[in-house]
């Protein structure tokens, strides 16, 4: 499994980080990047199950990053979490205009992480063993 992490905060990627290693990710399957055009090359080079972005970030919004993602890996919008601190409507709409339906509100909450997240981890745990 390979989890993104994207988000220009140091901060929110270590709290994200530590969120997964509770729900017993290794830290080898989590890659933890600040921008969004590294992010993009890197899941073209090595893929990506599980992607959180925020939302507002320098050089590449995550308005941007989304819609250029879903351009060659549609399948990753039903495990893409964004993330943000802001709360308007029209951030959310903008996101669920290019095909984002997960969201996370800043601060993170352990609770509300876990609710979403345990089952996504599940399911691809499950799918890896079946791939065996």
């Amino acid at each position: 499994m390979k989890i993104i992490i994207l988000d220009d905060s140091f901060t929110v990627r270590i709290i994200i980080e530590s969120f997964l290693e509770d729900l017993g990710v290794n830290e080898e399957e989590i890659v933890s990047l600040e921008n969004g055009f590294d992010a993009l090359e890197y899941i073209q080079r090595n893929g990506a199950d599980i992607v959180f972005s925020d939302i507002n970030m320098p050089k590449m919004d995550g308005y941007e990053f989304a819609s250029s993602l879903f351009k060659v890996r549609k399948d990753l919008q039903n495990s893409f979490f964004a993330i943000s601190g802001d709360e308007s409507r029209e951030s959310y709409r903008k996101m669920k205009k290019v095909g984002v339906h997960r969201f996370l509100k800043k601060p993170i909450d352990s609770e509300h992480f876990n609710h979403f997240l345990i089952p996504e981890i599940n399911k691809r745990r499950a799918m890896e063993e079946l791939l065996l």
